[in-house]
């Protein structure tokens, strides 16, 4: 019988966790529950699994209560972090996409212009590269790249620098905090690029005045409660 309360509290764990909405609800404390654990009850009654709407509401109660143990914690972690970090700002960007073997060919002559770029970022894909530089270096860089390899090209774009503590490496939630406030307020991110310590938000130069004011509120909140 101890087996078979596990189990099930195990399959309703996973059921929570599979759906964000549902696991907010619980971490908030503004969800019925007894309305939840009947709705979960007829999912596990599909996949022949008997229990009782009871043993299923406890289960969410214990859920519910370790979700907020666990959010409390990297809540502390996550502001500490945040707070600690500082913000840049680099304008007037290309993002270039080219293919893979394009680049491998020219890299010497890449890492040339990158020793003498106001900005250059790198970044591999499984088929491409992706080159965000200053605007003053693409001529030299669409010399060294034929035209036909060039995927993508996207003009006017800025970067916003967040230089965090290398704790941000082993802090979960912190990006996923930033990108979400930044959709949720109508800015389109066209790259996102970590470097170690640094997170780079690469969007159309027209957002990124609002984008640096949302990003240095957040920081700015978080210096004040982790106080």
């Amino acid at each position: 019988m101890a087996e078979e309360k596990v189990s099930v509290a195990k399959i309703v764990k996973e059921i929570v966790l599979s759906r964000p909405a549902i696991k907010e609800c619980l971490i908030l404390d503004v969800i019925n529950y007894s309305a939840l654990a009947r709705v979960i009850l007829k999912e596990l009654e599909k996949e022949n699994i008997k229990t009782s709407a009871g043993a299923v509401k406890m289960a969410l109660i214990r859920i519910g209560e370790d979700l907020k143990k666990e959010r409390t914690f990297f809540e502390k972690k996550i502001k500490n972090v945040v707070a600690k970090t500082v913000i840049e700002l680099q304008s007037d960007l290309t993002v270039i996409t080219a293919e893979r073997r394009a680049v491998l060919n020219n890299l010497e002559h890449l890492f040339k212009v990158m020793e003498n770029a106001r900005f250059f970022q790198l970044t591999q894909g499984v088929e491409t590269f992706t080159l965000v530089l200053s605007s003053e270096e693409k001529e030299k860089v669409l010399e060294i790249i034929q035209p036909k390899a060039i995927v993508d090209l996207i003009e006017e774009q800025t970067a916003i620098i967040l230089i965090s503590p290398e704790e941000i490496i082993e802090t979960p939630g912190i990006i996923a905090i930033m990108t979400s406030t930044l959709s949720s307020s109508g800015v389109n991110i066209t790259q996102v690029i970590s470097c170690h310590k640094d997170t780079i938000f690469v969007l159309n130069r027209r957002d990124a005045p609002k984008a640096y004011q949302i990003l240095e509120d957040i920081i700015l909140k978080m210096r004040k409660t982790s106080k």
